[in-house]
């Protein structure tokens, strides 16, 4: 990553527990193995820098292809026989116990709520807070009582943030998806798909034998360290680390909620998100607006010893345009996703010179800034920009090279893969810097599982540790409109105060509207769109001809794919075949030769799908505009121990004046 002379900017952090843990036992002259699974990793530079080439393993292969073939530069990956239609890595099956626990009613008929209980550790009452004999936590809600006398306890779990997908790989303890931070908690949450209500109100039932003691445990969304031990003078050392562990104050700040598909007997799709204020002890919550102000203001996240003002935003009334942002844009699949849904696109950033001259073919004076450039030289520009607010936009997509992460590479480029990896180790610097309301990144399956999910979770750990909520799911293509049944993990990521907005509801399907065939595609083609080179690249191929009423057999790859094959026999699809197919514009004009037009199709995301998930994102910021809006504070003090006076100053008076949240930006006439 380019070095720009400034250290990266970065939240409160604490990085007491490897330190200490460390200590104490290197004291005791024993070996000592780093266990990162209960440390408080802020040094960023643990996730956020390059790999390599010895990191991973050798050779990056997959049983289903034997040895790994030579090196070869030009590799094109054929996701034909797509990778990503093996679902176990994120739609996992429902564990026996699972079930019964999401049907049981909370209370049910002859069952009352009790004041009290007496457990082993003493009295307990509705909202104690409790340790559990298995090592995680318990928050109370209700006390019930069965007709047969028994006691019995309704409440959500919480678990240590270390202990969330806690996983074990190949080569040891996996990378965390929350800040490791000594005694903070996440509330562990299983809900039904499409279940009217607060995730919170899904209670887990337990015995009065399962508490082991009571724990005083703070609910807030405020952030880290505030509301801690830390805050009480205590600080942690080699002499008193377990004792802290075992008897000092705790904080939740995060929920974890797993939203399960009852019919299917499978988990589906996962948050991770700070809680709403509602869902924090009372005089322990942030207003979504304070919170929102708070991260989205350069005196949060000011990366520069000297900035300029930020700009007054103009506003029109009755005007709702929301700007955006496309990194690794490509031929504009995303970006004219975006447009299409009503989004201004500020820029984009391409390191294909020909997918650059594209966007800049078709989208000339919509799109500001068209940047053809390495993303390391992208970061290197953003770090030295002139004002905090230059490159800040309201959405932002990332689409990072999936190549290194599907099954279906070979390994035969080593250099290449690891390059592409390391991209994705860049989202927490992107994020402080542009600060988006909303982020996506759509990205294949197979970083699910490959290298053991690693680098998911570490994609997931960026979200997070920059206060971001974050859901992500597997969605079928062909659900939205898409004439190929495409699988791929879309992760979408809200800033602090900002709703997490949720995935779009499938449009097509079983009592939906049909899905969309090869011939609905193709068939509106006409000689006119088969300018340039868009009429030509289509193959010899010697199939029968086939219904083209039907949606396409194989997925459309940078290659064009082997298993596309036109259903009049005798030839595979040209250029505007396959651009159509990919719900392109008709008249969408590629750049360069066939195969670099084929490239740029078959990195692409399809637009329709992407139209449907910024659709959500507009209704979100709405949304989201007019709750805070309907806010209005008495005081807002956003204080900031790192803040001098006239930054405090200027924050106090942004939260005085605001009223509702920031005005969307509008690009400069």
């Amino acid at each position: 990553m380019t070095d720009s002379g400034r250290s990266t900017p970065t939240l409160a952090a604490d990085d007491e527990e490897m330190t200490l843990r460390h200590a104490a036992a290197g004291a005791q002259g024993v070996h000592v193995d780093i266990d990162l699974t209960e440390d408080d990793d802020d040094d960023e530079h643990a996730v956020s820098r390059d790999l390599i080439p010895g990191e991973l393993p050798d050779p990056y292969t997959n049983d289903r292809f034997g040895p790994a073939g030579a090196q070869d530069d030009h590799v094109d990956i054929d996701l034909t026989q797509d990778d990503d239609d093996d679902e176990r890595a994120i739609n996992r099956d429902l564990r026996p116990s699972e079930l019964p626990e999401l049907e049981r009613q909370h209370r049910p008929a002859g069952h009352t709520t009790c004041d009290f209980a007496n457990a082993s550790c003493g009295t307990i009452c509705a909202g104690s807070r409790v340790e559990l004999m298995d090592g995680t936590f318990f928050h109370i809600r209700d006390i019930m009582k069965a007709p047969t006398g028994e006691r019995y306890l309704n409440g959500i779990v919480m678990k240590r943030t270390w202990q969330v997908m806690d996983k074990h790989g190949i080569n040891g303890q996996l990378h965390a998806v929350l800040p490791k931070q000594k005694n903070e908690l996440c509330m562990i949450i299983k809900t039904v798909n499409g279940k009217p209500g607060s995730s919170l109100d899904d209670l887990v039932r337990i015995s009065l034998e399962d508490v082991r003691t009571i724990r005083h445990v703070t609910i807030t969304n405020d952030r880290f360290p505030r509301h801690s031990f830390r805050e009480h003078g205590l600080s942690v050392d080699s002499s008193n680390y377990h004792e802290i562990e075992e008897n000092a104050s705790l904080v939740c700040r995060w929920k974890f909620v797993e939203f399960i598909d009852v019919a299917a007997r499978k988990v589906t799709a996962f948050v991770l998100s700070p809680l709403d204020e509602s869902e924090c002890d009372q005089g322990c919550g942030l207003p979504n607006l304070q919170r929102f102000t708070a991260f989205r203001s350069p005196a949060h996240n000011s990366h520069k010893s000297k900035t300029k003002p930020p700009r007054e935003r103009q506003h029109h009334e009755g005007e709702k345009r929301y700007i955006s942002a496309d990194l690794f844009a490509g031929a504009g699949g995303a970006t004219t996703g975006m447009i299409t849904a009503g989004l201004d696109v500020k820029y984009v950033v391409d390191f294909d010179a020909d997918a650059c001259h594209t966007l800049q073919r078709n989208y000339e004076g919509r799109i500001r800034d068209v940047r053809h450039m390495d993303m390391r030289d992208f970061l290197a520009v953003i770090q030295g920009a002139q004002s905090d607010d230059e490159y800040m936009v309201d959405f932002l997509h990332v689409s990072y090279p999936c190549q290194a992460h599907s099954w279906l590479n070979r390994g035969q480029n080593r250099e290449r893969d690891l390059e592409g990896i390391s991209l994705c180790y860049s989202l927490r610097e992107i994020l402080l810097i542009v600060r988006p309301r909303v982020v996506t990144l759509e990205q294949t399956n197979g970083i699910l599982t490959k290298e053991d999910g690693q680098h998911f979770r570490a994609l997931i750990y960026d979200l997070t540790k920059t206060e971001y909520a974050v859901r992500w799911k597997v969605l079928n293509f062909a659900h939205y409109g898409n004439s190929q049944p495409r699988k791929r993990l879309i992760v979408m990521g809200a800033c602090p105060g900002e709703l997490l907005p949720p995935f779009p509801e499938p449009t097509h399907g079983p009592g939906l509207l049909p899905f969309v065939t090869i011939h609905d595609c193709i068939g509106q083609i006409t000689p006119e769109s088969l300018f340039d080179n868009m009429g030509l690249g289509a193959s010899p191929r010697t199939h029968q001809p086939y219904n083209p009423h039907t949606q396409l057999r194989g997925c459309i790859t940078r290659s064009g794919g082997e298993g596309n094959m036109h259903p009049e026999g005798g030839r595979s699809f040209n250029c505007r075949e396959l651009a159509c197919l990919m719900t392109f514009p008709l008249y969408y004009q590629f750049a360069g030769g066939i195969t670099a037009i084929k490239l740029q199709i078959g990195n692409a995301v399809p637009p329709v799908v992407m139209k449907a998930v910024c659709e959500e994102v507009v209704r979100s910021l709405r949304k989201s505009d007019e709750e805070m809006g309907a806010w209005r504070p008495e005081v807002v003090v956003l204080e900031d121990e790192d803040e001098d006076e006239s930054d405090m100053a200027a924050t106090r008076l942004r939260g005085a004046r605001v009223g509702r949240a920031e005005d969307p930006i509008v690009l400069d006439e």
